[in-house]
C-alpha cells in the first residue's frame, strides 16, 4: 500500500510541476508588457501628426455665451437660474448639422471647430446685436472607457487631453490589459461609419502621433491579454503557488506514511 501511495503522489507532483511550468513560461506578464515610452525599434513606430481641433458633429450639445452690453439679449443666451443653481442653456446640433438659436434659425455648424462656429454665430447675431461677441463650448465634452482600461464616462477637462491622462482619469489600465492593442472608436465628422483606431500604447513614438490625443465622444477600449484566465502576474506568485501545492502533497504523503505505520 505504501509503495502504491508513493507512486501516486510522485505522479501528482510531476503533473503539478509540469502544468505550472507550462503556465508560467507562456503566460506570465513581463515588464515589457506593462512599460510605457519604450524606445524599442521592434515596436510600431508612429509618425508625428499635427493636432487637429475637434469638429462639431450632429447631436452635439453646444453652450453659447453671448458677450454684449445689451443685458436682455445676454440673458437669453447665457445663464438661467434654477433650483439647483446657475445653469447654462444648451443648443442641440440637429441631424442636418444646424442649430436654432434666438433671433436666427438653421445656422450650419457641423464640421466646424468651436472657434469657427463662434465666428459664424457671431456674424449672424450682429444683425440683431451689433456689439455681439460669441464663445461656443461643448456641453458633452466627454470620453468613455470600457474593457481593462477602466469603465465609465469622464470629462475632458482641457483641450489637448492625451491618452495617458485619459487612462489616469479612469484609474489606469489593469495589469492584464493588452496595451499593444488599444482601440479608440471615434465618430466620423463627415458622418457615416465611426473610425476605429488601433495602436500600441507602449512605444514612445505614440507621443504627438495621430493616436496621442483624445477627443469628445471617443470610446477607448482595451481588451485583456489572451490566455488571461491562466495568467500569473509575476514569478513570485508562481513560485508561491508551486511551493504551496508541493507542501500540500508532502503533507498528504506524510499522512499516508503515518497511516501505513498503523
Amino acid at each position: 500500500m505504501r509503495i502504491r501511495l508513493v507512486n501516486i503522489i510522485k505522479f501528482l507532483v510531476t503533473v503539478l510541476v509540469l502544468s505550472i511550468t507550462a503556465v508560467t513560461s507562456t503566460s506570465c506578464i513581463t515588464n515589457k508588457d506593462n512599460t510605457y515610452f519604450q524606445d524599442d525599434k521592434k515596436l510600431p513606430q508612429y509618425e508625428k501628426a499635427e493636432y487637429e481641433y475637434y469638429k462639431i458633429i450632429p447631436n452635439d450639445q453646444l453652450v453659447i455665451r453671448l458677450l454684449t452690453l445689451n443685458e436682455e439679449a445676454a440673458a437669453i443666451f447665457n445663464f438661467a437660474e434654477s433650483t439647483t443653481g446657475t445653469t447654462s442653456y444648451t443648443y442641440r446640433v440637429y441631424d442636418d448639422g444646424t442649430i436654432d438659436i434666438p433671433f436666427v434659425n438653421s445656422i450650419p455648424v457641423a464640421g466646424l471647430t468651436l472657434r469657427e462656429a463662434s465666428k459664424v454665430i457671431e456674424e449672424k447675431l450682429k444683425d440683431f446685436v451689433p456689439d455681439a461677441m460669441v464663445k461656443v463650448a461643448l456641453a458633452n465634452d466627454m470620453f468613455y472607457m470600457v474593457g481593462e482600461g477602466g469603465k465609465g464616462s469622464f470629462n475632458i477637462y482641457k483641450e489637448k487631453l492625451n491618452i495617458f491622462q485619459a487612462l489616469a482619469l479612469a484609474g489606469g489600465p489593469a495589469t492584464n490589459a493588452d496595451k499593444k492593442r488599444v482601440r479608440v472608436v471615434r465618430p466620423n465628422p463627415e458622418g457615416g461609419r465611426p473610425q476605429v483606431k488601433e495602436f500600441d500604447l507602449r512605444t514612445v513614438s505614440i507621443i504627438d502621433s495621430e493616436y496621442y490625443y483624445i477627443y469628445p465622444n471617443d470610446v477607448i477600449y482595451i481588451s485583456s491579454i489572451k490566455g488571461d484566465f491562466w495568467k500569473i502576474e509575476n514569478y513570485s506568485s508562481a513560485l508561491g503557488t508551486i511551493t504551496t501545492s508541493i507542501g500540500f502533497l508532502v503533507s498528504v504523503f506524510n499522512l499516508g506514511v503515518t497511516m501505513d505505520l498503523y
